[in-house]
């Protein structure tokens, strides 16, 4: 705790200072001060061009003036005021906007820091909202999403959150709890007086059916949630020297793996990324596939095998230029068994093409094969196109609306369990006590989803996730 002006202040209350900006080149810097005292401890290090204290100017102002170091001016600035509770902390909290210096930002922190501030935590700023209800958890978390989004559909679904839709939709589960739980409560009092009404266990019965429904479709798809949060992964698979590589490094326009006309040249799994039409392609190069002895290619082979396990879309690369061996067909039949439905089939080095392999191969693979040449750039926009659309149909499964992440996702399951639970073991023979006493539960676990009652050590966890600054 903090003494300030005959106060004792809590740790959430101190005064804290971080850099919001980026640390990099740029013109601006953002540092955002919040607490009791943040006014009072800025009045030591600013001057206001007004030459009016800084305690005294209105809330929601900005104010031009200068960083100061006794009588040395640190920088030139501006003062954005604002006083609670109408801040996003809750509190006191002036933002400075100042250059973009490393050497000027130290300053500036160092100076707050001798005024009394200290630094902040990962996710203090937004912590603390969180604490003065200025945000539930679900909102707070969030907003580490929206940071952190990597496809435009991703940071939709996030500012929505924000907004309040996956608190408002299990706020709705909770009101349908309390109603169950009234139900249960008022059978009771029938019960005592031996005049049980059978319709209001029929309506028990089916209202746990109907918030097991909501559940349900809070969980629904979070695996391929990761679609949306992470991007698509799209992997490259094929025999040696099917100009796996150069397809890799044609969609990408630049060079990132290595090509050679020796077979086995990749022997290591290579990732780069790519932004297309709001969406976070990660692809994926691998090594050729063949009986080697190799013990380092043979690695190589291994890893491929488990990126295709592992990726949303396989791009499966065959040459049209030769002649497959029997135990190439065999690897080819063995992928196309396992992963048919993620698979785009392709024929490169169409520019050197052989009719008979051509043939042969579209005889053995009664498929749709998208030809190219990634050295001639023949068919490459045809293939983006079809990647583009089958990530469409990818993303049109995905019926769940809201994103969950893992400590959310868990406490549903959870719940799932609990009336489970309930369906199969408390409502053949209807205990009404014993009903109620899980439903009081049931509420208290509902109500970690967005932090009314989570423990200090679990929200300690929660904001640790979060970059300094927010």
């Amino acid at each position: 705790m903090t003494k300030v002006a005959n106060k004792l202040l809590t740790k959430d209350q101190e005064s804290v200072i971080a850099q919001c900006t980026p640390k990099g080149s740029g013109a601006i810097a953002l540092l955002r001060v919040s607490g009791f005292n943040a006014f009072e401890l800025i009045s030591k290090i600013c001057k206001l061009s007004s030459k009016q204290p800084i305690t005294c100017v209105k809330t929601h102002t900005i104010n031009h003036g200068f960083i100061v170091d006794g009588n040395v001016v640190v920088d030139e600035v501006l003062f954005f005021a604002m006083r609670a509770p109408k801040t996003f902390t809750g509190q006191d909290t002036i933002e400075i906007s100042c250059h973009n210096n490393q050497f000027i930002i130290q300053k500036i922190m160092e100076l707050a820091i001798s005024a009394g501030a200290r630094l902040a935590e990962r996710g203090e700023f937004t912590q603390r909202a969180f604490l003065n209800k200025k945000i539930d958890l679900v909102q707070a978390e969030s907003i580490n999403e929206i940071i952190n989004a990597q496809t435009e559909l991703a940071l939709k679904k996030s500012m929505s959150q924000l907004k309040g839709e996956l608190s408002g939709f299990i706020n709705q589960i909770e009101e349908r709890i309390f109603y169950l739980l009234s139900l249960v409560e008022g059978s009771l009092e029938f019960f005592e007086e031996e005049q049980q009404d059978l319709d209001i266990n029929n309506q028990i019965k089916q209202e746990v059916l109907n918030i097991l429904d909501q559940l349900n479709l809070l969980k629904l798809n979070f695996n391929q949630q990761k679609l949306i949060k992470d991007g698509i992964k799209i992997c490259f698979l094929g025999g040696v020297n099917t100009g796996k590589s150069t397809l890799f490094n044609a969609i990408l326009k630049k060079d990132r793996a290595i090509v050679t006309d020796i077979a086995g040249t990749t022997r290591d799994i290579v990732e780069s990324c790519l932004y297309k039409e709001g969406n976070f392609w990660q692809l994926t190069d691998t090594a050729g596939i063949r009986s080697t002895n190799d013990i380092i290619e043979k690695r190589g082979i291994d890893l491929s095998f488990e990126q295709a396990k592992i990726s949303d879309i396989i791009l499966l690369i065959l040459d049209s230029s030769k002649i497959l061996s029997e135990e190439q067909f065999d690897v080819y039949k063995r992928i196309i068994k396992n992963y048919n439905k993620k698979i785009i089939f392709i024929l490169n080095k169409i520019d050197i093409q052989d009719i008979k392999v051509v043939d042969n191969i579209k005889n053995e693979f009664p498929y749709d094969f998208i030809e190219v040449s990634s050295k001639k750039n023949i068919g490459l926009q045809k293939l983006e196109f079809i990647i583009e659309n089958k990530i469409q149909k990818l993303f049109e499964k995905l019926e769940s609306p809201f994103l969950l992440n893992g400590r959310q996702y868990n406490l549903v399951l959870k719940l799932i369990d609990d009336f489970k639970f309930i369906e199969q073991k408390l409502l053949v023979n209807l205990e009404h006590e014993i009903l109620a006493h899980h439903l009081k539960q049931i509420l208290e676990n509902v109500a970690s989803l967005t932090g009314r009652n989570i423990n200090e050590k679990m929200l300690d966890k929660v904001f640790s996730e979060f970059c300094v600054g927010k």
